[in-house]
């Protein structure tokens, strides 16, 4: 139930260094699966989900950077089909796991 288990960074790093070969990363994943199958999401990782359910990125970019992007000549960032994406998710359930409140319900 703590927020232990998403502090990993899924990196493998301890896989590859492991002198038993112990596969910690996949089983942090599991781990992580199945609390958020049980609503246990850090409201700032369910913050981000919501997140790229509206606007198909982890966050939104501020119009502030957009001018100051242009302002310095750097390209334009490609567009994002926000629609596509929320589609994508749904269609595996993640809307699902983001209403979900702690204890599965």
């Amino acid at each position: 139930s703590g927020n232990e288990i998403w502090l990993c960074a899924s990196c493998f790093r301890c896989v590859d260094r492991c002198p038993r070969d112990v596969g910690f990363t996949n089983l942090s994943i599991a781990i992580r699966n199945l609390a958020a199958r049980e609503g246990n999401i850090p409201e700032a990782l369910r913050a981000v989900g919501s997140t790229i359910m509206e606007v198909g990125l982890a966050y939104r970019i501020p119009a502030s950077r957009l001018k100051m992007r242009d302002k310095y000549g750097l390209p334009s960032l490609p567009s994002t089909n926000a629609e596509q994406v929320r589609s994508l998710l749904q269609g595996i359930g993640f809307h699902e796991l983001l209403a979900k409140k702690r204890g599965g319900k």
